[in-house]
């Protein structure tokens, strides 16, 4: 089982790459306090300025106690969300294999992602910049913050995510390139006061202690925007090599996670699950995506491993149900191989459950390129998997020979 400090590994070209900063057009060499000194540039204009965009409304900012931007980023994760979704995510997450989630609470999590070594934040659904009482833009480093934060809300104004609309993937692959846009610029301006930055500040200590105590699902997506994260990689990648343009990126980003670690979108297959029997009620229905399918194995197995499968990701959808029994999870992946499905499930198989745990009953099933993974609160439940009446591509189809995982045993059925 590998931890978390490998999963911010990645190769030394995209290392380079996110060092270079390319967020600044080749006409915007100047340092920003420099250039708006010069010009008598607002730091607003300095931001449409980097991003080559304009603010169609005029930047909302409030001060505000603590306590108001704790509240307001609930309100939004459960408008996000809906009502219960967290607790539903987790405990489904849990099933998968995230065992964390068993003690964790992901409400918690997430909030503590977007409030904890931050100085501000962006409400999406009203539009606005919260900061706290005592920012200061005078001071180094909470200019640079808000250089970034109205690079998030420029970004949002033209290409805003509407909260409650988006798929978990999408989400997450949306907020982790507007968070890199942020990132990116200001790195730039940090780079260009480094002294000031010389030693790790303490908001920076205070995230990096955050992010080693978070589950490795919610770790991971604060890792996004980061200078080796996946997110700030593919932002930096493609305007470095001008295959896309930032306005471009930012009014046409991408839709799943898969294309932030640089696959094509276009070998996507949507995944469909059957139609849940009589007296058994769908408490959440949603996709892993490739990023989280890499954070599982590599949490799992090791990291060289889960890079290799996540590419051959092709879809994926669960669900997480009720009935008389207790709670159970249906999870169905499509691979680009059979090997790839075969590999996948050989580690999706091995479990670890916690000593005195209630007994689960749990198996993965291969099915050509398809990995079917059911985790259910009793045999009768997971019996009744096979009796589905499964969509064209991942059924289990009479005659055909199926491999069956079950605690990390490999067999076969018919």
């Amino acid at each position: 089982m590998k931890g978390v400090g490998t999963l911010a590994s990645l190769t030394g070209a995209a290392a380079a790459a996110g060092t270079l900063l390319v967020l600044l057009r080749p006409d915007s060499q100047q340092s920003a306090a420099t250039k708006e000194q010069e010009t008598g540039l607002s730091i607003e204009a300095y931001v449409e300025d980097t991003l080559g965009l304009r603010f169609k409304t005029t930047p909302e900012i409030h001060r505000v106690e603590p306590e108001v931007s704790l509240s307001r980023i609930e309100e939004n994760l459960a408008a996000q969300f809906g009502p219960g979704g967290l607790a539903r995510r987790s405990r489904a997450l849990e099933l998968m294999g995230f065992h964390e989630f068993g003690g964790s609470s992901m409400r918690e999590g997430l909030t503590a992602l977007q409030s904890t070594g931050v100085r501000g934040w962006l409400d999406e659904r009203e539009n606005q910049l919260l900061l706290p009482n005592d920012f200061n833009e005078n001071e180094v480093e909470d200019r640079s913050i808000l250089h970034g934060l109205l690079a998030r809300l420029l970004v949002h104004q033209h290409s805003p995510m509407v909260i409650g609309r988006l798929s978990d993937d999408e989400w997450i692959t949306q907020s982790g390139l507007h968070s890199a846009i942020a990132e990116s610029l200001q790195a730039k301006l940090r780079e260009e006061s480094r002294e000031a930055f010389e030693l790790p500040t303490s908001l920076v200590t205070t995230r990096e202690a955050l992010l080693a105590s978070l589950p490795i699902y919610l770790a991971a997506l604060g890792e996004l925007p980061q200078e080796r994260g996946v997110a700030r990689i593919y932002l930096e990648t493609r305007l470095r090599t001008k295959s896309r343009t930032l306005p471009g990126l930012i009014e046409d980003p991408p839709q799943s996670t898969f294309e932030l670690l640089g696959g094509d979108p276009s070998a996507i297959a949507p995944v469909t699950l059957p139609a849940p029997p009589v007296g058994q009620e769908t408490q959440l229905e949603e996709s892993l995506g490739a990023l989280q399918i890499q954070t599982l194995i590599e949490w799992i197995e090791s990291y060289e491993q889960a890079q290799a499968l996540a590419l051959l990701w092709r879809g994926d959808r669960y669900r997480l149900f009720a009935n008389t029994s207790g709670d159970h999870l249906l999870w169905v992946c499509r691979w680009e191989t059979e090997a790839a499905a075969i590999r996948a499930a050989e580690i999706l198989s091995r479990r670890h459950e916690k000593p005195g745990a209630p007994r689960r009953c749990f198996s993965v099933i291969v099915h050509g390129k398809t990995t079917l993974l059911a985790n259910c609160a009793d045999d009768e439940t997971l019996e009744s998997m096979t009796n589905l009446q499964w969509p064209t591509g991942t059924s289990w189809l009479p005659g055909h020979r199926d491999l069956l995982l079950s605690g990390g045993n490999l067999s076969s059925l018919r």
